[in-house]
């Protein structure tokens, strides 16, 4: 890779990182939790009792840390341990974040406020315009030690960055050449190119983006998944010492308050080409098959917007032995989820793209009534479909196993369900009884599945600059979602009775750090 966009890229990566940890550091500094850690270790049971904070969302905040080597962490009886880096001065980092401290005490419409032809702002817009200002004037001043200056300047400016490049790519108002030409509220403008020139991400005299400046607006997409976590953020001292239910209390059928789904599943979209590349080979390689040997059709579990749906039958439509022989071998197409609202969406879309397809009401941790309603409704065994979903299991709704784990887990994530910690051994545990209730459905054609994974902190330490893993942990722990290693997550496949088809095992960005995998799992 040229060294210079591999720099470049890094900025993103820090950014993402600084998203996650600038609100978890003020909301712990606050507390004055931080004054805790030393070099002798101190347990996450003692600090939770001390702080009256919830276990499972004070644990996935410590682990943050460990992530970027302020911390470490040792599981000892159950409990977790950690100590701090002795190189590191946790109150000068905290110091350093709250310069960005007024960010997260509000909510803020981008898109309205570059939008808006009124010159006079309202309090909202005038806070985010101080905020952005203040920055500009301190950051100069940040000062820390040698090793951390780079990265903390880059972690607050991902929190001034992130959502900018988000709203401005969505309004579809980062392909210009000149700034001055980009069409948004004049006082925005203005203070916008101020703030991209001092970032060197326009040119000061011709107002045109750089080479920074044109690498981040292409990747401006990249931004999206952190940044729709941004209502969660905002609500970490809620969340980890006042009322861990917080995000969960909404009227029933209400739009969810934990993240922007919209700008969510824009933002993963263009991430997710790369991975569902491999995803088509394992469909081909299916619809290819003799016609006797190939699946009645798919289910698509968690279809959203419907959008898998279209581009598999498309796929088989136009490139398969089966697409040419769709009159005599009708291909039966389901599309499942846990959302009406996502259903509708999945209907009018697969209507627009004239395809014959089915919706069905489903539950990714109950694939039992799954399999009795498209029996009910539709006429069709589930295990005569591909079952095929993507970055989906992790979020299933925890249900406490049934069973004891009599295997030790050696899982170093951090789990919670509604702020209480769920302990490694449970989590996996509830991991194989998942597996082993799709199991019956498997047996004929597997599951195709693409997943999300947790690496150990140490990696990610490791890696800083390369990945998106802080961000990760951040997001889906503070959310109830269980991104676990993918060993463990092979581990408890293995023990259900299902394994991966290793032509079709594709690990991502590499073996050393898997962070998303593309699996056939097949019964064997």
């Amino acid at each position: 890779m040229n060294t210079n966009k591999a720099i470049m890229r890094s900025f993103i990566f820090y950014h993402l990182d600084g998203i996650a940890l600038v609100p978890t550091i003020l909301t712990l500094g606050k507390k004055n939790i931080l004054n805790e850690f030393s070099e002798e270790e101190i347990s996450l049971s003692f600090l939770s009792t001390k702080f009256n904070a919830s276990e499972g969302y004070l644990n996935v905040a410590l682990r943050l840390l460990c992530c970027q080597g302020w911390l470490t962490q040792k599981y000892v009886n159950d409990d977790v341990f950690f100590k701090k880096n002795k190189s590191i001065d946790l109150i000068n980092i905290y110091n350093t974040y709250k310069i960005i401290e007024p960010f997260f005490q509000e909510e803020y419409n981008y898109n309205h406020f570059f939008q808006s032809k009124k010159e006079k702002n309202s309090n909202k817009e005038k806070s985010l315009f101080n905020i952005i200002n203040d920055f500009l004037n301190k950051r100069s001043n940040i000062i820390t030690s040698h090793n951390l200056k780079l990265n903390l300047e880059k972690h607050i400016e991902g929190v001034i960055l992130g959502p900018i490049f988000v709203a401005l790519s969505r309004l579809k108002l980062l392909s210009f050449n000149n700034f001055n030409n980009i069409k948004i509220n004049e006082n925005w403008k203005s203070l916008l190119i101020k703030l991209f020139v001092k970032l060197n991400i326009i040119d000061k005299e011709k107002l045109t983006s750089t080479e920074l400046g044109q690498f981040l607006f292409k990747r401006a997409s990249a931004y999206g998944v952190t940044v729709s976590y941004l209502p969660t953020f905002k609500r970490l001292k809620e969340l980890i010492f006042e009322n861990p239910n917080i995000l969960w209390e909404k009227e029933e059928n209400s739009a969810e308050i934990h993240v922007d789904r919209k700008m969510n599943v824009w933002g993963s979209g263009g991430a997710h080409k790369l991975y569902f590349k491999k995803v088509d080979e394992i469909i081909l390689n299916l619809f290819n098959l003799p016609i006797e040997q190939q699946p009645k059709g798919f289910i698509d579990i968690g279809c959203g917007d419907g959008s898998l749906i279209e581009h598999i039958f498309d796929l088989i439509y136009y490139k398969t032995k089966r697409g040419k022989l769709l009159k005599d071998y009708p291909l039966i197409i389901i599309g499942s989820d846990f959302n009406y609202k996502a259903l509708e969406v999945t209907k009018e879309n697969i209507k627009n793209a004239d395809i014959w397809a089915n919706t069905a009401f489903g539950d990714i941790g109950n694939p039992i009534e799954l399999a009795k309603k498209i029996k009910k409704e539709h006429d069709v065994n589930l295990e005569d479909l591909l079952n095929v979903r993507s970055f989906l299991d992790h979020n299933r709704i925890y249900k406490a196993p049934k069973q004891n784990n009599k295997i030790k887990s050696n899982s170093k994530c951090s789990f919670a369900y509604r702020g209480k910690r769920i302990k490694n051994d449970v989590l996996s545990q509830n991991l194989y009884e998942h597996f082993s209730n799709w199991k019956p459905f498997l047996k004929k054609y597997g599951l195709l599945i693409v997943e999300l994974h947790s690496i150990d902190p140490k990696k990610t330490k490791k890696s800083l600059g390369k990945n998106s893993m802080t961000a990760y942990d951040a997001t889906h722990g503070f959310s109830d979602q269980y991104i676990i290693e993918y060993e463990n997550f092979l581990i408890e496949a293995k023990r259900a009775g299902l394994k991966p088809e290793k032509k079709h095992e594709h690990l991502f960005p590499n073996k050393e750090f898997p962070i998303v995998s593309v699996n056939r799992l097949i019964c064997g």
